[in-house]
């Protein structure tokens, strides 16, 4: 029997392109949807670099007001930092 892992928030960018266009084909089949992507609407594109682009992800999150804590911000760990040397001179 095959050993099912499971894929943790942190770990979203790990998972091969190939899988998730596969899985958008599947939603976009089980919603009865004509098409992934047209003109001005890219599912493909937009769970892809969800998954894969951790500084997009964080804008999108904030742009829907989804609180993502433990997501990895360069842009807040840099302010951390430029603060911090500001305190301590």
């Amino acid at each position: 029997m095959e050993e099912n892992w499971l894929i943790h928030s942190n770990e979203l960018h790990l998972i091969e392109t190939s899988e998730i266009h596969k899985a958008i084909e599947k939603m976009i089949d089980r919603l009865g949807i004509a098409a992934g992507s047209t003109n001005g609407f890219d599912l493909y594109k937009v769970i892809e670099t969800y998954f894969k682009d951790l500084d997009k992800r964080h804008q999108i999150n904030k742009l829907l007001r989804i609180p993502d804590k433990n997501t990895y911000h360069a842009e807040e760990i840099i302010e951390e930092e430029i603060i911090k040397n500001e305190i301590n001179g």
